[in-house]
């Protein structure tokens, strides 16, 4: 036990924080900068793709593409579809207008034509044979 809890001291002290942060550091500036360009380039997007709509609502509008940004770095096709329609109806709940929002969705997000995002019907699960 004891021998554990040296070791656990050395691995957080200072010096070798220090020494994995900096050969970390390079790559880390390097990502950071490259989503920040993105997340700059997607906000001017959707500025100019929600003229009409009430101001009070744009930074809403921001907020939905970044976390579709979020989606994207972890899923892919038709698991990413069914992330975005997940947001979608949380932000259409909190009062966004569906056709703005699908706009950005279909903006980045790449259509799947012939598949259709899944959605549980509980009335599936109704009757006396469900679990038979």
């Amino acid at each position: 036990m004891l021998e554990r809890l040296k070791k656990f001291a050395r691995k957080i002290s200072g010096d070798n924080r220090k020494r994995l942060y900096d050969a970390q550091k390079e790559s880390m500036v390097l990502q950071e900068a490259e989503a920040t360009e993105e997340l700059v380039k997607r906000e001017a997007q959707i500025k100019s793709l929600v003229q009409g709509e009430p101001i009070l609502f744009l930074p809403y509008y921001i907020i939905f593409a970044k976390e579709i940004y979020s989606k994207q770095n972890k899923f892919k096709d038709v698991t990413l579809l069914n992330e975005v329609v997940i947001l979608e109806q949380k932000w259409e709940s909190r009062g966004l207008n569906p056709i703005v929002l699908e706009k950005i969705k279909n903006l980045y997000v790449q259509s799947y034509a012939n598949i259709r995002p899944f959605r549980l019907d509980i009335s599936l699960l109704d009757g006396p044979n469900v679990l038979s």
